[in-house]
């Protein structure tokens, strides 16, 4: 069986049988360990029959994405720069698949979740002139191996183009132990500034943490360049899949900046749950979460027609005012680091979001489709506990779910 076969045929496994992953657009190479959630709708247009290049192609908007395996090692290459290993670097990867092309390159090399990446805006002429991004890393589940990406449109239309193909590349994931941490062009255009201490007041808690001072700048940008992507699928048949990513892709990125704050705010929480003689640990935690939330200063964002109205969890957490998405989120992201299941739910009819989290206890419930799961929603802009939602949005048609990473 070809690579490319043993990937669809993996993917085929995982749509019939995760509910959190059931979108066709997510990439997953088992043998090589990476994974890439693109934007909706891309086609593969031509592939080798080693498995190890792909060609891809979008129907609606004029970008071009290649993904390339290669094997290199600096002993079988002359004049190549190596790391400690004895293999190439990616710079020296990246130059050499470029040159391959003709391409006029700038290289730009930095460190990615403990693995040094290199990246290059180019320009190149095939059948007519084209520019865009590229990427190039070794893999760590395959030493050796290096994946480069690139994507690119008509030379006249790039600079139109370029937020959807940066984000393209942002969501690449080389390593599973990183997998909800910025993504490769935000932190290297936001690399961390070091921390700052803030004190929370979690339903009465308090709870001394920290977060970097570059967070919510950064993170804002995340949401702002997910947002520009989003927007192109406004009337697209794909509309709800791309509502989807866009929460998913935040998440990834707000979830490993504020990871550190989570942390304190559940031992202090299970501390005092403890203390308190809670009979259920997690439903008191999560009832505490529910509450804190609840607490938040109300609004919607100002935005323009540019800018997402959505709070990042940076900023929700240290006081910036939100809505119910953020809030959602939020508590999800919480109650997943407690290690239960949690679902963000989100409604076009309803202009609404909620929590549903896998706990043990009476309420209103929500079953995701394919799945014995029974989730207790959870309403995050209005006083009331677990499981009681309003009757007017009682309706589990219209209501999405988002299945967190």
């Amino acid at each position: 069986m070809t690579r490319l076969k043993k990937i669809f045929a993996l993917l085929s496994i995982i749509f019939v049988f995760s509910a959190a992953t059931l979108n066709a657009e997510i990439i997953s190479d088992p043998d090589f360990g990476f994974s890439l959630d693109i934007p909706e709708g891309f086609e593969i247009e031509d592939y080798s029959e080693d498995g190890m290049s792909y060609l891809f192609s979008h129907p609606n908007i004029p970008v071009h994405f290649l993904m390339k395996i290669v094997q290199a090692n600096a002993n079988t290459s002359a004049n190549t720069a190596e790391n400690t290993d004895g293999n190439m670097l990616p710079a020296e990867v990246l130059s050499q698949n470029l040159d391959k092309l003709n391409a006029q390159k700038e290289i730009a090399v930095f460190n990615w979740n403990e693995s040094e990446c290199a990246i290059s805006e180019f320009s190149m002429t095939l059948d007519a002139p084209y520019a865009g991004w590229s990427t190039a890393c070794e893999l760590p589940s395959a030493k050796g191996f290096y994946l480069i990406l690139l994507t690119y449109a008509p030379e006249n239309i790039k600079d139109g183009c370029n937020q959807f193909m940066i984000s393209l590349l942002n969501s690449l994931c080389i390593d599973q132990n990183f997998y909800n941490t910025s993504g490769m062009i935000v932190s290297y255009a936001y690399p961390d500034e070091g921390k700052k201490k803030i004190q929370l007041n979690v339903a009465g808690t308090k709870v001394n943490t920290s977060i970097d001072k570059i967070a919510e700048e950064a993170a804002k940008f995340e949401i702002d360049l997910e947002f520009s992507v989003f927007k192109l699928y406004a009337t697209h048949k794909l509309w709800k899949e791309a509502w989807q990513r866009y929460y998913r892709l935040i998440y990834r990125d707000n979830y490993g900046r504020i990871e550190p704050c989570i942390a304190d705010i559940l031992e202090r929480l299970g501390t005092e749950a403890e203390k308190a003689g809670a009979a259920d640990k997690n439903l008191y935690i999560a009832q505490k979460l529910l509450s804190w939330v609840q607490d938040f200063d109300y609004s919607r964002k100002n935005s323009t027609p540019d800018e997402a109205d959505f709070t990042s969890l940076p900023a929700a957490i240290c006081g910036a005012g939100n809505d119910c998405d953020s809030r959602s989120m939020l508590v999800c992201a919480c109650m997943r680091s407690l290690g239960l299941e949690a679902v963000l739910l989100i409604s076009r009819e309803y202009s609404h979001a909620m929590a549903a989290v896998q706990i043990d206890a009476p309420g209103q419930k929500y079953i995701p489709e394919n799945t014995d799961m029974e989730l207790l929603m959870g309403e995050t802009t209005a006083k009331v506990t677990w499981g009681m939602i309003a009757q007017d949005m009682a309706d589990r048609e219209k209501w999405i779910p988002v299945y967190l990473p």
